[in-house]
């Protein structure tokens, strides 16, 4: 078999070959960056494109591709058989990093995958398109696409995948030699107003998480001024502050701990959005909101497009702190649990993923949490666990919900850690049984 760096190259020989693209891409962080960087090294080819953010990839968007180059970001593995169907003998490369039974493509396909490549498994879709825009750049521009790094990072960031292994290091360690990436230590919620930040703390989730006056009476105990930015704090201030932040998740019974809330943040020095968290969550906020062309045009380096994105993030963030505020008062609407999951039912449309997350990182570590939205027409469904479940119990979430969808008619899938399905309506007890069942199977094995 082929190796990673073989099929990269491969994949840029490909792209070489045309002079139009047709690029679609999964509507996340990681999707959209995915995405933005495939635009700009097209743009420096002097190739012309079209580019689609979509949030899933079925039988009718495939169907409807006619070009002769077609590039399928975060997506694209499990949906090979459709692939084949429609897009038997077209130029098809696939650079995605989710996991499926097999990686068998067309001839005419290239499918970059990590998965593929057991050293790699942790390379988000991001990462795999900064490697074929360093190709695609070697000889036709000046940068050779390395500014294009922070694009990378912060798709990685999206996905919650570490900086410090692998080929994700070495892009950092590329990224900060070469001036596109700076790194100190900080507060990592983000830059801006401490009162702000801590009032929106969704993840690192901060149990003061829209309680304005709890948040201005803490400061004022701290004789921390809420009103400063959060990069002026000094060693002695961070470490106070820190130290008082784990004292409240503690008294909270949440999971909070220091490396989360403080550690090393990074600076784009191209990007428009300087801050990666602030980049990587307003990206994220575009495309779940159905703007990933407001996404697209971040990671192109639209100045004019900033305030539109914030606006949407503030938006996005008022919804989550109103779910968490529900669930901290809920009773018999709160968080419920099965042998081996926990679950809940989400009232705010479009933040069944990371609310997922947060409950599963910081309130119910001990159990896989399975979130589900009743607002569509389909159940929309999204489960996580925690990095030390993952470990410790052998769970496989991708396993568990594309078995326990297809039981019903639906579909799923995704990563061990983090997976979404969606199921006909009316079919909720019985999906949570066979995901329960499966888990339970799962930590049985193990």
């Amino acid at each position: 078999m082929a190796s990673l760096q073989q099929e990269v190259r491969r994949a840029a020989e490909v792209i070489k070959k045309h002079g139009y693209a047709r690029v679609v891409s999964h509507y996340d962080a990681d999707g959209i960056t995915a995405a933005g960087i495939l635009c700009s090294a097209l743009i420096r080819l002097g190739m012309q494109f079209h580019t689609t953010i979509v949030n899933k990839l079925d039988r009718a968007s495939i169907a409807g591709l006619d070009e002769e180059l077609v590039i399928i970001a975060d997506m694209g593995t499990a949906q090979m058989d459709l692939i084949t169907e429609f897009l038997g003998d077209t130029d098809v490369v696939i650079l995605d990093h989710h996991t499926a039974s097999s990686f068998d493509c067309p001839e005419s396909s290239v499918l970059i995958n990590p998965n593929r490549f057991s050293s790699n498994g942790e390379l988000c879709a991001a990462g795999i398109s900064y490697l074929v825009a360093r190709v695609l750049g070697a000889e036709d521009n000046e940068t050779g696409n390395v500014d294009l790094a922070g694009l990378a990072i912060a798709g990685t960031m999206g996905d919650k995948l570490p900086l410090d292994t692998g080929i994700n290091k070495l892009i950092l360690e590329e990224a900060i030699n070469e001036g596109v990436i700076e790194q100190r230590r900080g507060l990592k919620l983000g830059d801006g107003r401490i009162r702000d930040l801590i009032l929106y703390a969704t993840d690192p989730y901060i149990p003061l998480v829209g309680k304005a006056d709890q948040v201005d009476a803490f400061l004022a105990r701290l004789g921390i001024d809420g009103e400063r930015r959060a990069r002026d704090l000094d060693d002695e201030e961070l470490n106070r502050l820190c130290s008082a932040l784990l004292a409240i998740a503690n008294e909270a019974n949440t999971y909070l701990s220091e490396e989360a809330l403080v550690g090393t943040i990074y600076t784009f020095n191209y990007e428009v959005i300087p801050d990666a968290l602030d980049f990587m969550r307003m990206v994220d906020a575009c495309g779940r909101f159905g703007k990933g062309g407001i996404g697209i045009g971040l990671c192109l380096r639209e100045t004019g497009l900033v305030e539109e994105a914030r606006t949407l993030y503030m938006k996005f963030q008022d919804k989550l702190v109103s779910e968490l505020k529900r669930l901290e008062t809920a009773k018999g609407a709160g968080i419920k649990e099965l042998s081996n999951i926990c679950y809940l039912y989400v009232q705010e449309k479009g933040i069944t993923g990371v609310l997922a997350g947060i409950v599963a990182e910081y309130v119910r570590t001990d159990k896989p949490v399975v979130v589900l939205n009743r607002k569509n027409r389909d159940v929309k469904i999204s489960a996580r666990c925690s990095k030390k479940l993952l470990k410790e119990k052998g769970i496989d979430l991708a396993e568990a919900l594309e078995h326990a969808a297809k039981e019903l008619g639906g579909y799923g899938g995704g990563h061990p850690i983090a997976s979404g399905a969606s199921i006909p309506e009316g079919n909720e007890e019985r999906f949570l049984a066979a995901v329960d069942r499966i888990i339970g199977e799962q930590i049985r094995l193990k």
